[in-house]
Formats: structure tokens, sequence, C-alpha cells
């Protein structure tokens, strides 16, 4: 299954149309709240998957996503598993990550949609990985990119 670009062009939208808090209200008002809205994300991005890509690899990324940057509020825990040529992802938590990364949901949404450049984010401390850092930038690669 190819990348929904309907539902990507539409989140490239209101990622250029909100600022500040927008998105982190954008997140607050999607049907299902920031869940439902990152249960969507994750879905195209397992349909952006490139498993030529990704041939021979195994690895589970984990994401831990805030609203905003302070230590308050809810963290929403999902991962990425690639093997065998798939990639699926989840709710919550895997055991032994091969990379975990830390941003708030308006920085993520802002990285999958290419407003932010990963390498700009991690050196400004808005994304944290921990782990295999040089294996996250390989892992960039196995996705299509609209």
């Amino acid at each position: 299954m190819a990348i929904d670009r309907t539902a990507f062009d539409r989140l490239a939208e209101v990622v250029a149309d909100r600022k500040g808090d927008g998105l982190a209200d954008y997140a607050r008002e999607h049907d299902g709240g920031p869940h439902g809205l990152l249960d969507d994300v994750f879905t195209n991005m397992t349909n952006a998957f490139l498993p030529g890509k990704a041939a021979g690899e195994r690895a589970d990324f984990q994401y831990v996503l805030r609203l905003d940057r302070s230590a308050e509020g809810e963290e929403y825990r999902y991962f990425l598993s690639v093997a065998d040529g798939t990639c699926c992802w989840g709710r919550g938590t895997v055991t032994d990550p091969k990379v975990t990364m830390q941003v708030t949901v308006p920085d993520f949404l802002r990285l999958v949609t290419g407003k932010l450049n990963s390498m700009q984010a991690f050196l400004t401390r808005r994304v944290r990985i921990s782990g295999d850092t040089f294996y996250a930038t390989k892992f960039e690669k196995w996705f299509e990119r609209p």
C-alpha cells in the first residue's frame, strides 16, 4: 500500500498554517484526540515504508511524544518495528528499541511533513534521540517522502 497523499497533504497544510500551540490544539481537536491523530500518522508511515531500502534490517524504534516540552501532561508512546521487509506500528513500549526518539507532537508532525529538518531538530534539542543515533539517520531513508 502506498502513502495516502491526500491525508499527508491535509496534514502538511495544517502544519504550515498553525504556529505556536496551534498544532497541539489541532491534536486535541482531532477525531480521537492526540491518539487518533498519531494513529493516523503511524498508519501512513507504515504505508510509506520502502522494504527494499531496509532489506535485511531488523529494529524497533520507540517514540515518546508529548503535546508540549513540559514534563507534565500525558505521554504518548508509539513504536515502529521493522523486520523481514515489513514495518508495523503500535501503541506502547518495546523492550529493547534500537533508537528512542523524544519529541513533542507538534515537532513530530513538522518532521514527518518535512517542515522541520531532522538534523536541525536534533542539534537544537527539539528532538532527543537515545540509542544508536547513526541508525536513526539510516532509518529515515526507509520511508517514501511525498
